[in-house]
């Protein structure tokens, strides 16, 4: 025996002649699960789905669709909203306090002349300012009211581009106050009550210049704003939602001037379906709030020159039926011309939504019909071409497996499979 050769080294050499030389050892295979074992994929997250906002392609009464599941925040925008109407509420009654003070410093004139009483309240300054500013509260009342429905939903209180357009507001200025400065003051020219004389209460003509804009398009965020976008976006027709809204709205709004001749509340109610129309058209608010304010400031400005407050003057009913018809159709004619004059330049304003991502989350799915497979002799839902059970892997797509062709030892109803015992 060769002792020599008895050593580890000699039998590794004669190992790797034979079987050559030692691989290294390979790391297991991670396990493959098959895919009808893997888990399902997580569903995205929802935490900020809500906020996503607003949905491609809606008109400006349409922009917080869809609200389904948005009711929460809907409810939360109605509260703000009347929040800050009352709050409105409360600064015109606060400036109107000194006035109705005077009223019980002589009860007894107060009770023997309520109307003159109420005019010389009503007349003041104070309580021209403090009307103007409880509708301008609704200005930042509809935009922090559309802030309930996200981060970003509060540019689009102003328009469909989620941003008040100076560019659309110049534009229509343009075209809107020559017509009405001529409507109005043709109606005043024709007027055989209205005597003009220069007699300017100069607090009264800064409050109608620097407040009266803004009464006007508190109105139109509220009526036009806040308030047809709440109840429009309920709605899949886009005319629907637009101008029958728009329409009830206004003719809600023309009511609400109840101590009005008919005419005068028709031609407030036809200011309101043309803003809504405008409003449809352009998909902001600038133009109706142009009109508005054109309407109002037209009509105001005069009466401070001759030191006339608005709220102390009558409502119109002294004036012939004439001239309150001419006056409503002078109105009417303004109205379509505001109207036609910017429909023409509006034709590459933005009218529809540009959409954010994830918005259509939040839409419903629409409901699939159900299939029921017949039932086999046990109960058991059968393959169609298959007399016994579905069973998976043998021929039953099971967890997510393709339909397979049952084999030949398949089992069947009322039978075993081979082997089973």
């Amino acid at each position: 025996i060769d002792l020599a050769r008895c050593t580890p080294d000699y039998e590794d050499a004669i190992y790797r002649d034979q079987w050559g030389a030692e691989q290294p050892a390979q790391p297991a295979a991670a396990a493959q699960v098959p895919p009808w074992q893997q888990p399902p994929p997580a569903p995205p997250s929802r935490a900020r789905v809500p906020a996503a906002f607003p949905l491609a392609g809606q008109v400006y009464a349409q922009a917080l669709r869809p609200l389904p599941r948005r009711v929460g925040r809907w409810f939360l925008a109605w509260a703000i909203a009347i929040g800050f109407f009352a709050l409105g509420q409360m600064i015109a009654l606060a400036l109107l306090m000194p006035s109705i003070i005077e009223i019980f410093a002589d009860p007894v004139a107060a009770a023997s002349s309520p109307e003159e009483l109420m005019g010389s309240v009503m007349g003041s300054p104070m309580a021209f300012l403090g009307i103007n500013l409880s509708w301008a509260a609704m200005i930042p009342g509809a935009v922090v009211a559309l802030a309930a429905y996200g981060d970003r939903a509060m540019g689009f209180a102003f328009s469909v581009a989620g941003r008040w357009r100076w560019g659309v507001v110049g534009r229509a200025a343009l075209v809107v106050a020559p017509i009405f400065a001529l409507y109005v003051g043709t109606t005043f020219l024709i007027d055989p009550t209205f005597e003009w004389r220069f007699q300017p209460d100069w607090l009264l003509v800064a409050i109608v210049v620097l407040t009266t804009p803004l009464q006007s398009s508190g109105e139109e965020f509220a009526f036009r704003g806040i308030v047809t976008q709440q109840l429009g976006s309920w709605m899949r027709n886009p005319w629907v939602s637009s101008l029958v809204t728009g329409g009830a709205i206004g003719l809600v709004f023309g009511l609400a001037h109840i101590g009005y001749p008919p005419l005068a509340i028709l031609q407030v109610s036809l200011v309101g379906f043309t803003c809504a129309m405008l409003t449809f058209r352009t998909g902001g608010l600038e133009a109706a709030c142009v009109v508005h304010t054109a309407n109002n400031v037209f009509i105001m400005l005069p009466l401070a020159l001759m030191g006339m407050s608005p709220f102390a003057t009558s409502s119109g009913e002294e004036g012939p039926f004439w001239i309150q018809l001419v006056g409503f159709l002078a109105c009417v004619a303004a109205l379509a011309l505001s109207y036609l004059a910017v429909h023409l330049m509006s034709k590459r304003w933005q009218r529809r939504t540009e959409g954010a991502p994830g918005a259509e989350l939040l839409l419903l799915p629409k409901p699939q019909p159900m299939a029921f497979a017949p039932m086999g002799p046990a109960g058991v839902p059968a393959m169609a071409g298959h007399a016994g059970p579905i069973v998976p892997g043998y021929g039953a797509p099971g967890y997510g497996m393709p339909q397979q062709a049952p084999f030949a030892g398949a089992p069947v109803a009322g039978q075993q499979a081979q082997g089973a015992w």
